[in-house]
């Protein structure tokens, strides 16, 4: 691999579709080459592939996934079994965030075969089927229209990679590769587990402590908590609806006040909106309204159920000021 690839192909590695796969990701890349010419980047990853023999794969798997513009994340029932789906996602998220608001499209999934399991939260709130794709993709999956309807497969292929193409001009950070094979997978083995009923923890915060692994100089999280937290809140229902989210700023209002905080609850997705109260509420002096969070959230969905978040939130406060 020469140069960053335009796109990263991520799937389950299943012996059965290996080769469908192959067919795949060799006319995504096709078409993209096709769409943007000889002299723009165009290389698309995909493990068996792009790996020279001899090669180290887990450092130059991780550069492409940190340099990449796109993930294509073929879903399957085993994709989300597999660890390294589950970081491939996780760091293409948080690439995402670190290029601020609005977020860049970089995540863009597909149906490899029908899902029968439920969707985790992350995934479940991107998009994954629209009618630009055809009426066939809206009730089927990519391996049978690649078998038994060729032209709507043609479709979904040109109207993926015109939509990358339109998308690209979007700046999206990129990440080291150690970094990228380190990060948290969202999913899968290794992944943080899923808030549960057991999940509460004491309302007193921690003690303080030595700064955290992966945490910046001075910052009370590090991306990866940042980004766990965002996840949780972003799965329970006070982000259900918009009228649950604006119960719920009330509630951080009322608690922080007199401090104010402005860009939060006007204007594009819940998810948009949680980042920027997030963001806003790190950068502070004191953690007030990060624990005004924590306390709103109790509130409205009770202390099981938001133990998860409010112990990334304690702990985050515990580290407020430690050098």
């Amino acid at each position: 691999m020469t140069q960053p690839p335009f796109f990263f192909t991520s799937y389950a590695g299943r012996d059965a579709d290996s080769e469908l796969v192959r067919q795949f990701h060799a006319r995504l890349q096709q078409e993209v080459a096709i769409k943007r010419g000889v002299s723009a980047t165009h290389e698309g990853f995909l493990d068996t592939d792009s790996l020279e023999h001899g090669a180290r794969w887990r450092r130059d798997l991780s550069q492409a996934l940190g340099t990449t513009r796109f993930l294509i994340a073929l879903l399957s029932d085993d994709f989300f079994e597999r660890k390294w789906c589950g970081r491939e996602w996780a760091v293409m998220e948080e690439r995402m965030r670190l290029a601020g608001d609005p977020e860049p499209i970089a995540v863009l999934p597909l149906f490899w075969v029908p899902v029968a399991r439920e969707l985790p939260p992350s995934v479940a709130e991107i998009q994954h089927r629209t009618p630009r794709f055809g009426k066939a993709y809206r009730h089927s999956c990519v391996v049978d229209l690649m078998r038994g309807d060729r032209p709507a497969y043609e479709k979904l292929v040109i109207e993926l990679v015109a939509h990358m193409v339109r998308k690209a001009t979007a700046p999206l950070p990129e990440m080291d590769a150690a970094t990228a094979a380190e990060f948290p997978p969202a999913f899968g083995p290794s992944a943080p587990p899923e808030p549960t009923a057991t999940a509460a923890v004491p309302r007193a915060a921690p003690a303080p402590r030595a700064g955290a692994p992966g945490r910046r100089h001075g910052a009370p999280m590090s991306p990866a908590e940042k980004s766990r937290l965002i996840e949780l809140i972003l799965a329970s229902d006070v982000c259900g609806t918009r009228d649950a989210w604006d119960v719920y700023m009330d509630s951080v209002r009322v608690m922080i006040r007199p401090e104010r905080v402005n860009p939060l609850s006007d204007g594009g997705r819940v998810r948009t909106r949680l980042v920027a109260l997030v963001n806003a509420a790190l950068p502070r002096a004191t953690p007030t309204v990060l624990l005004a969070m924590g306390d709103a959230l109790v509130e409205q969905v009770g202390e099981a159920e938001a133990g998860a978040a409010l112990s990334l939130i304690q702990k985050a406060a515990a580290n407020w000021n430690t050098p």
